[in-house]
């Protein structure tokens, strides 16, 4: 019994390291040295990632609580500018106009006021209709609706009649000719909905700043720090960019990390904040998770791996490189000796084979010249017997028929050259027209043929030059032949055209003879192809595309 390859003689030389065994019991080795080094790193890295992660999900969480506070902004902003162009307060009816204002803001947390270019106010919903209503100057954001003629939301403002925090949005509005101002009326603390809505952690702290840095809601304490101003090195982070992120200290003298973003619509600043020594810890804990993970010394891992594997890939495709020698008939020289022992041992079986494989090539060499010899020595006997047979007969059919056993001696004598491996049709076409010279234009690329197509295609194009010359083109002095052929790689189709000019005008006979009968059994029979005869005046055209069997014989994608 043959021994196993690691019990091989290069096997023990190489040891341990010169096998595969001993390659994968290095690569597991490897894989736990970076583990090593992968420690002592990663909870740094780890801590870095955690530090971003949360970077990035305070900015979307300011982000999403600016875009909730412009929300509900722009409901006042609606309910404002809709009853601004009520016909009741358009026609200074202002009893009717308060009891729609009031069914209006019903569900709502704001009232109406209306108010006079003098600062009187003609309607507030806030108290019944006929209490009396304060006259005070005119507010700066009631001004400025006026003056520009759009709606306008307010910054945090004490409310005359309410004496709390308010929010405004005022629309103008023309009554008879005077400029009034219809305002929607929040309190400041309706806004801390925002922030149950949004269910940030309970440690983090959300703050709604209005254009003068005044604190109009917060998450935490609101009461407490309504209307305080921010802190001074928030309001530098508010200086410097419209939205960033940012270490600060809070209103309570808390150091804490914050990111803000200011609304393009409304001018408020939203900002979310966290302890810094709660970051710091959630930094820790991330860190600590990712650690069980290693990512890092998967990838490490990873790459030693590919980088034993592309040895072994090598060494591989050595052999297959070997193998396609083996195939091209080539022996095999002396291996190299510092491969794999596994990868050692296959070659040197390789080797053998390929010396047994001359041996038989060799062995089947001398047989093969024996058969050509005896086929040779047949075809001259039937020739011979042909004829003595047929000499009382017509000479000219005695002809023909020695004609075609001749082409079908030369595609045999074309074949034995090559071992009966195959044949390019460039040859075969060669020996097939040379009798007519250079009246036979031949032009196409290098085709391998099997020996079955190659001597089918030489009767093929043997019988279309006979016809020729006999009733075509080639029969007529000036007469002469295009013959073309392609290839298509992909369908592994030849396509060949056979085209005579010059000659006798042609017209397509009642039936066909036995030279294109036999053609037809050729191409369509034996070659499993199709042809088609065109009898065009100015000569025959024949066409004929075949399928061709591939030739190749060794593929790998190594």
């Amino acid at each position: 019994m043959a021994s196993a390859p690691s019990d091989t003689p290069a096997s023990r030389r190489r040891g341990l390291r010169g096998s595969v065994r001993g390659l994968l019991v290095l690569l597991t080795v490897s894989l736990l040295a970076p583990a090593l080094v992968a420690t002592a790193l990663l909870l740094e890295r780890a801590n870095s990632q955690s530090r971003d992660q949360l970077d990035e999900q305070l900015m979307a969480t300011a982000r999403a609580l600016s875009g909730a506070v412009d929300r509900q902004v722009a409901e006042g902003v609606a309910v404002a500018e809709t009853l601004a162009t009520d016909q009741a307060l358009l026609n200074a009816d202002w009893k009717s106009f308060h009891a729609r204002a009031k069914r209006t803001t019903a569900n709502r947390p704001g009232w109406i006021v209306v108010t006079r270019p003098d600062g009187q106010q003609m309607v507030n919903t806030l108290v019944p209709w006929g209490a009396s209503l304060p006259r005070t100057p005119p507010p700066d954001y009631m001004v400025r609706a006026r003056d520009e003629g759009r709606t306008v939301v307010s910054d945090l403002r004490m409310g005359a009649l309410a004496k709390r925090y308010v929010v405004t949005v005022g629309a103008p509005v023309d009554i008879k000719g005077e400029p009034f101002v219809v305002a929607y009326v929040v309190e400041a603390s309706s806004f801390t909905s925002v922030f149950r809505q949004q269910r940030a952690p309970d440690r983090w702290v959300a703050t709604i700043l209005d254009n003068q840095r005044k604190v109009i809601a917060r998450s935490v304490r609101n009461e407490r720090w309504m209307g305080a101003t921010a802190s001074p090195d928030m309001a530098r982070n508010l200086a410097r960019a419209s939205e960033g992120i940012s270490k600060s200290v809070s209103l309570e003298k808390v150091k804490t990390h914050v990111a803000y973003t200011r609304s393009p619509r409304t001018g408020w600043t939203l900002v979310v904040a966290i302890p810094r020594d709660e970051m710091a810890r959630s930094g820790v804990s991330v860190a600590l998770g990712t650690a069980a993970v290693f990512p890092l010394l998967l990838l490490l891992g990873i790459g030693l791996a590919l980088f034993f594997a592309n040895r072994i890939n090598r060494e591989v495709a050595d052999l297959v490189e070997d193998a396609a020698t083996i195939g091209e008939g080539r022996p095999l020289g002396p291996g190299r000796g510092d491969g794999l022992a596994e990868i050692a041992a296959v070659r040197e079986a390789l080797v053998a084979a390929s010396h047994e494989l001359e041996a038989r090539e060799a062995r089947q060499a001398v047989m093969i010249n024996e058969l050509n010899h005896r086929v040779k020595n047949n075809l001259a006997t039937v020739q011979s017997l042909a004829r003595q047979t047929f000499a009382k007969l017509d000479a000219e059919q005695v002809r023909i028929f020695t004609e075609r056993l001749v082409a079908f001696s030369a595609a045999h004598d074309l074949l034995t050259r090559t071992g009966w491996t195959e044949a390019d049709l460039t040859d075969v076409v060669a020996i097939c027209v040379r009798v007519h010279g250079d009246r036979i234009d031949a032009e196409g690329p290098s085709v391998a043929l099997s020996p079955h197509v190659a001597v089918s295609l030489s009767m093929v194009l043997h019988e279309l030059a006979t016809n020729s010359a006999k009733y075509g083109g080639l029969s007529a002095p000036e007469g002469r032949v295009a013959l073309r052929w392609s290839l298509d790689e992909a369908a592994r189709q030849l396509r060949l055209t056979w085209t005579e000019t010059g000659g006798p005008t042609v017209s397509e006979p009642a039936t066909f003879g036995f030279g294109a009968r036999l053609i037809e059994n050729l191409t369509q029979r034996e070659l499993k192809g199709r042809s088609r005869f065109d009898f065009r005046p100015e000569g025959l055209a024949f066409e004929a595309w075949l399928p061709l069997a591939a030739m190749q014989r060794w593929k790998n994608d190594f």
